[in-house]
Order: structure tokens, then C-alpha cells, then sequence
């Protein structure tokens, strides 16, 4: 190598010089030890964030207190509802236990009876209900809702458990229309009711039950909803079908019923036993029950389409 590129010994103390010296400011500028180095612009980003999470949380108090008078009056109304409800329970279990001491005596039949049970059952399913309201009130703030895409409140579903309660009233009433056609198909049997009287009772029976099935699927839909199953616009559809589907069997069973009903008038008509008016009033209420059947088949038609 040539002695040009040899550097002299000035210029080698000169070099050490000045790499020990950057080595000093480089340990001088170096984080402490066990914190983490933020760029600038995020400290700048993270400050200004956590000015508008002030400036929201500050909006959100001001919001709850300005409603506040909202959740006290709707509080107070639900307590309200509740108290007269619970008075109200007690004034029907104590005709339900009236009602049953007559008819042990054979004062009423056993139709008054069931009903009067029936009404202090729903009674106490209502006070059940009224207190479900009210405690979702005072975890909410606002007026409980009932639709199938409200939001957990809470982490509790308050829709499912009020459909829960819907149901059990249902089965009363379904278990009532049932108790009633076994008693009317025995008279029916013994020649002692007409089978007009007995097809009246089995299409209660029929709407009781579809009611239940409308409240068993509104059930399912909603845990579909909960569980991701389901979008919203997706469970509108399905309960709009499903009422439908229910509506049009409901509707159904009417149809036939009033329809053997208007034939059987008609005869007795021929035989002066019924006057031309009660045909009428027939003919318009099977007219009634067949349009409301049209608009049931009709919108599952159209929602079947778009499903």
C-alpha cells in the first residue's frame, strides 16, 4: 500500500476523539431504561384523543342529566304499574278462590271457574312482567322496548324474558280452549251441544295455539339475532313471515269453521228456524275471514320472494 493512503498518527487521535465523543451524546440521548420511545406525532394524536374523550364524556354527562327527569317519570310510572297490578292480583285470586267454591256447590259451571283461574294466573304473570320493565327502566333510563333487534341491557335479555312470560299466559289460555273443547266434545257426544257450538271451540283452540307458535318463533329468532345468525333486515323478514304463516293457518281455521256455519244456517233457514238476517251477518263475517286469509297468503308471497 502506498504511504499516502497511511494515516499519520494526528489524524488517528483526532478519530478516536471524535467517535468517543458520539458515543457520549448517543448514550445521553437513549431512553431510560424500561420506558418505550414514542414518536412525537402519536404523543401529539394521544393527547388530542384524550381531549375529545373529555369532550364526549363530558357531553354524555350533561345528556344524563338533562334526561334525568326522564328516567325518574318513567321509573315512577313502573312502580305505579306495579302496585296496582299486585292489588289487582289479589282481587283475582280471591274471585278465582270464590269461583271454585261455587262450583264445588254446582253455583257455576266449570267454564266461570277456569276462567276465574286463568285471570288471576295472567294476573300474576303481569306483575312478573311489570317488574321486568321496571328494572330494565332503572338499568336503561329509558322505556323498555319489545322488538326482536333491541339491545342487551345490562347484559341481560329483557326481550326473551318478557316473550318468556308471554308464553306461560299463553299456555293458560291455550290449556283454558282446550279444557273447554274436551267438556264440549263430551256434550257433543251425548247429544247435548250442537257441532256448530263445538267447531266455535275448536277454532279458539286453534287461534290459542297459533299464538303460541307465533311466540315460540319470535323466540327463536331473537336468539338467532343474539347469536349472529340473524341481521337485523334479516329478522324483520322472518317474523313478518312467520306472523304471516301463523295469521294465514289462524285465518284458515276460521274459514272453514264459518263456512260449515253459513251452510248449516242456510238449512235452518229453508226451514224457518233462523231468519234471513242471521244468514247475513254469517256470510259477511266468513267474507271478513276469507280476506284476512287472502292478505295473510299474500304478503307470505311477497316475503318469500325477497327472503
Amino acid at each position: 500500500m502506498s504511504d499516502r493512503y497511511e494515516p499519520d498518527p494526528q489524524f488517528v487521535d483526532k478519530l478516536e476523539w471524535q467517535l468517543a465523543s458520539e458515543f457520549r451524546r448517543g448514550s445521553r440521548l437513549k431512553p431510560a431504561p424500561g420506558r418505550i420511545a414514542v414518536p412525537r406525532t402519536v404523543v401529539g394524536l394521544s393527547l388530542a384523543a384524550g381531549v375529545l374523550l373529555l369532550g364526549v364524556a363530558a357531553t354524555k354527562a350533561a345528556d344524563l342529566i338533562k334526561d334525568s327527569w326522564r328516567r325518574k317519570i318513567e321509573v315512577a310510572r313502573l312502580e305505579t304499574e306495579v302496585k296496582i297490578k299486585r292489588a289487582f292480583l289479589a282481587f283475582t285470586r280471591d274471585a278465582a278462590a270464590k269461583a271454585e267454591d261455587r262450583f264445588s256447590l254446582g253455583l257455576v259451571d266449570e267454564d266461570e271457574c277456569l276462567a276465574s283461574k286463568r285471570a288471576a294466573d295472567r294476573t300474576a304473570i303481569e306483575v312478573r312482567r311489570a317488574g321486568l320493565d321496571l328494572e330494565e327502566a332503572k338499568v336503561s333510563g329509558e322505556a323498555p322496548r319489545n322488538e326482536l333487534y333491541a339491545p342487551v341491557v345490562g347484559g341481560r335479555d329483557y326481550v326473551s324474558e318478557r316473550l318468556e312470560l308471554e308464553r306461560e299466559a299463553r299456555g293458560f289460555d291455550r290449556d283454558l280452549a282446550q279444557a273447554r273443547e274436551n267438556r264440549l266434545l263430551r256434550l257433543f257426544e251425548l247429544g247435548l251441544v250442537s257441532r256448530e257450538e263445538l267447531g266455535g271451540s275448536r277454532t279458539s283452540l286453534a287461534s290459542e295455539e297459533a299464538a303460541l307458535q307465533r311466540i315460540e318463533k319470535r323466540l327463536a329468532l331473537r336468539k338467532a339475532f343474539l347469536t349472529g345468525g340473524l341481521s337485523a333486515e334479516e329478522l324483520e323478514i322472518q317474523e313478518r313471515l312467520a306472523a304471516a304463516e301463523i295469521n294465514g293457518r289462524r285465518a284458515q281455521s276460521g274459514v272453514d269453521f264459518l263456512r260449515e256455519r253459513l251452510e248449516s244456517l242456510r238449512v235452518r233457514e229453508a226451514a224457518g228456524q233462523v231468519s234471513g238476517e242471521d244468514v247475513r251477518l254469517a256470510r259477511m263475517d266468513l267474507e271478513a275471514t276469507q280476506a284476512q286469509l287472502d292478505l295473510a297468503l299474500q304478503e307470505i308471497e311477497i316475503l318469500k320472494k325477497i327472503r
